[in-house]
């Protein structure tokens, strides 16, 4: 073939396929600048020194990016390889050899590797340094400069080489799907349109979409440990994703049925053909609905699981870090003589480098136990190196101690206790059965004061004797009764230094912490931790929505185009049948609103039911605000229906361009 009669097909077939091979340039491009960005961020210098905990988060952001990014990229180059099938067959029609095709789509797919490649790794470079800056000031970092992110290329090679694997995939998959088939099927497939399922399947996916939601909304809605929530995650994903296709796949076509059985309402001038086209347009769109709403779905819960992560981080601190310092010690400083001793040094020596307020001493236990709903505290039989996921960890103080360190001071009767958890399923509860007993709850403030364990139960004790009795119960369940309550208890000292200069006293803390076999913490630290933490969530989070964004966009964009190419030839025909242009113009409108709104309204119907199980899942990170959560996600709903309506308006000019001609 002439390479001047080369350059021409391709230079016409992009021309043609522009409304399809730009977005999905466009769309490559992006996905792999994040890939490039990603890639950079792991391997650059200061990252790593800085942050022990950011490259991990990074490789998990990178991990689900890879995927996401993958599938939406198999859908875009399926959506734009549909659209050359009769295309390709003109050509073999025509006397064109397959070589001849295969060199075409070759060289289209060079050129479409340049393209992308330059503007992945350009604008990576660029938006990188943004995102280095931002996430550095997300983690409280300081210090930094544009100097520490420098273009990598160890990240480039990376990029193009993953870059062109997938291209090279791409190339040798289009070719067995198109070149093996003769001109009569591409044409033939071309103009296949989605079978109508039958009647019993309909009824099937139906009741399967029903089951597989109602057991999700179950899960979402109940009352569980959030060590079962977390285990139950997948499980109700799975279910969700499941129901949403079949009842895509059924409901909407048998609705759609009964309403043609009305005859008033189905044969209404205003209603026949938006009924009629719908029943069209929702077979043969059910799984691209479906893909969509669900895609909409997660990009709601991430965000929003994201805003709330964000947002309160300074509140977290003061409640994990009420002080600037905190003394753990193994042992009850009350009880044991050694332990006493050793806290009486210890504080000796802290005095006499630092000025300090006064010492809160606060001797703690916290004992595995074994749940059962709804108030019951059962001894865990088992060793507590295995204890089940019905086994959360009840952290016993006394009225006392609670008292020392609270902002809201308890009273409590000989036949009560005080109760605190960051799991909502402990919040409810009026009373409890310890020891076999039953014990009326006072709610107290959680503290979060000693121990970050998900879903503990903070028991407070009226005295030091319900104390000791309690411990040691749920203790000997555990070990024989002779065994050493020390390994236990832990005794928690704060103390705040009021001098502005604490740099002597951090200087000999680790020389105390191995003197005393103890353990100190900072506020500092804790504040550091918790910000590198939240902060690779946080990005993590904005990795994922940015590239579910992304398949959102491309999945509706898409759909408009083979939209847009089925209804111009249904304005063809209505038009020839005498149908004013009015008439059908305002038909389709319909049909298309109504197509475009159904996933984001199924979507908002279970991120709704979904909103208490979300919440419960956030208590792994001491999440208790309710109000934060809440305006967090209706912010993000909002947002997410403005950029859904806003991405709807431009890719339905696409589809207006398409079928312009025949209004």
């Amino acid at each position: 073939m002439p390479f001047r009669m080369l350059w021409t097909m391709i230079g016409q077939n992009f021309k043609t396929q522009r409304h399809v091979m730009i977005p999905f340039i466009l769309a490559l491009s992006m996905i792999f600048g994040i890939e490039f960005i990603l890639l950079s961020l792991n391997m650059n210098e200061y990252v790593q020194k800085r942050s022990e905990t950011l490259p991990a988060f990074i490789g998990i952001g990178n991990f689900f990016m890879s995927v996401l990014g993958f599938i939406f990229i198999l859908y875009a180059n399926r959506f734009m390889m549909k659209r050359r099938q009769q295309e390709l067959a003109m050509y073999m029609i025509l006397g064109m050899e397959k070589k001849h095709f295969q060199l075409i789509m070759l060289v289209e797919m060079l050129y479409q590797y340049i393209v992308v490649a330059l503007l992945s790794i350009s604008g990576g470079y660029l938006f990188g340094a943004l995102i280095f800056m931002l996430l550095n000031k997300l983690m409280h970092q300081t210090g930094m400069s544009l100097i520490d992110y420098p273009f990598d290329m160890t990240a480039m090679l990376f990029t193009l080489l993953m870059l062109a694997v997938l291209m090279l995939f791409l190339f040798i998959m289009n070719n067995i799907k198109l070149l093996f088939q003769s001109p009569i099927k591409l044409i033939q497939q071309h103009q296949i349109t989605e079978k109508r399922l039958p009647k019993p399947i309909l009824y099937i996916l139906l009741v399967i979409g029903v089951i597989a939601i109602a057991t999700s909304y179950n899960i979402a809605l109940s009352d569980t440990l959030l060590t079962e929530s977390l285990f139950q995650v997948f499980n109700a994903v799975f279910l969700v994703m499941l129901g949403t296709y079949c009842l895509f796949m059924s409901l909407g076509v048998l609705l759609l049925e009964w309403l043609q059985k009305i005859p008033k309402l189905y044969y209404h001038p205003r209603y026949f053909f938006i009924i009629s086209g719908l029943r069209s347009r929702i077979n043969t769109n059910a799984i691209g609905l479906a893909s969509i709403s669900i895609l909409c779905t997660f990009l709601i819960v991430t965000l929003g699981m994201t805003i709330t992560t964000y947002r309160g981080i300074d509140k977290r601190i003061d409640k994990l870090m009420p002080d600037q310092y905190k003394i753990s010690v193994e042992g009850n400083m009350k009880t044991d003589k050694d332990i006493q001793r050793k806290v009486h040094n210890l504080e000796h020596d802290i005095e006499k480098n630092a000025k300090i307020d006064f010492f809160k001493e606060v001797p703690t236990a916290l004992i595995a136990t074994a749940y059962q709903p709804p108030n019951t505290f059962k001894r865990e039989k088992d060793n507590s190196n295995s204890v089940s996921l019905n086994s959360p960890y009840l952290m016993m103080m006394t009225q006392e101690d609670y008292n020392k360190v609270a902002t809201h001071k308890v009273n409590l009767k000989k036949d009560e206790v005080g109760l605190a958890s960051d799991g909502q399923i402990f919040r409810k509860l009026k009373t409890i059965h310890l020891m076999n007993k039953q014990f009326k709850a006072k709610q107290v403030d959680n503290l979060s004061y000693s121990y970050q364990i998900p879903e503990g139960l903070m028991v407070i004790t009226p005295d030091a004797k319900r104390y000791n009795q309690l411990a040691r119960y749920y203790i000997n369940g555990l070990y024989s009764p002779s065994h050493d309550m020390r390994t236990y208890e832990t005794s928690f000292i704060n103390f705040n230094i009021m001098t502005k200069d604490a740099s002597h006293f951090n200087k000999i803390k680790h020389h105390l912490e191995k003197k005393y076999k103890v353990m100190i913490q900072t506020r500092e630290e804790m504040g550091s931790l918790l910000y590198q933490f939240n902060g690779g969530l946080i990005f993590i989070g904005v990795v994922v929505s940015i590239v579910l964004l992304l398949g959102t966009f491309l999945m509706m964009y898409y759909k408009n185009i083979a939209e847009g190419y089925e209804d111009r030839r249904n304005y063809q025909i209505m038009a020839k049948v005498g149908i004013e242009d009015e008439r059908i113009k305002s038909t389709i409108n319909h049909q298309i609103i109504w197509i475009f709104a159904l996933p984001i309204l199924v979507a908002m119907i279970h991120v709704t039911v979904a909103f208490k199980y979300i919440f419960n899942l956030l208590g792994v990170l001491s999440i208790t605000n309710i109000g934060v959560f809440a305006t967090s996600y209706i912010g993000v709903i909002i947002t997410v229906i403005v950029i859904y309506a806003l991405m709807y308006w431009i890719t339905s000019r696409i589809y207006y361009l398409i079928v312009h001609r025949y209004f």
